[in-house]
């Protein structure tokens, strides 16, 4: 029986929403452990978007045709699943801020005023720069931030991460490649 080829959208799919829900679930853990306002530990949610996104296109790989992929391929396979990912950490995002915990704006804000106040400014200087801060904070302009983010970190990674996952099949011809 010969083996059905995935799409790399389906794959993608499947393995940004794996990836999304370990975001989730290592979101979750920094919030139970009241880290959640820990700067470092939140970049390790690059590192498991990353993470996803090379495991889904090595299977990806696993699945094509003699186990090769182009650069292109590559790069279409660790876009999606960021991209797919990203949008389930951003729904996420905007219930946990909108219904979980709504105080999490008041502490973002508040953490804005002491940077802000580090910087010697004056008060009309503080409250202008509080005031664009708060436009930005609600949780519909952070779902739609970081839904752009995701997107951009998602073409990002995927560029970097496509050069060491493309596969290139040596019987193809190189100005196929």
């Amino acid at each position: 029986m010969e083996e059905k080829k995935t799409s790399v959208a389906i794959n993608a799919l499947t393995y940004g929403l794996m990836t999304g829900a370990v975001v989730i679930v290592y979101s979750l853990l920094l919030y139970i452990a009241n880290l959640y306002m820990n700067e470092p530990l939140r970049y390790v949610s690059f590192l498991i978007f990353l993470g996803g996104m090379i495991w889904g296109t090595f299977e990806y790989r696993k699945k094509m045709t003699g186990g090769f992929l182009t650069y292109g391929q590559a790069f279409s396979s660790c876009f999606l699943i960021g991209l797919f990912a990203g949008i389930i950490g951003a729904i996420y995002s905007f219930v946990f801020v909108e219904f979980i915990y709504p105080g999490l704006i008041n502490e973002i804000l508040e953490q804005a005023r002491v940077k802000i106040q580090e910087k010697n400014l004056t008060e009309d200087q503080i409250e202008t720069a509080m005031d664009w801060t708060r436009k930005f904070t609600s949780p519909v302009m952070m779902l739609i931030s970081s839904l752009f983010m995701d997107t951009i970190i998602s073409v990002i990674l995927g560029l970097i991460a496509a050069i060491f996952l493309k596969k290139v099949d040596p019987n193809t011809p190189t100005s196929a490649i």
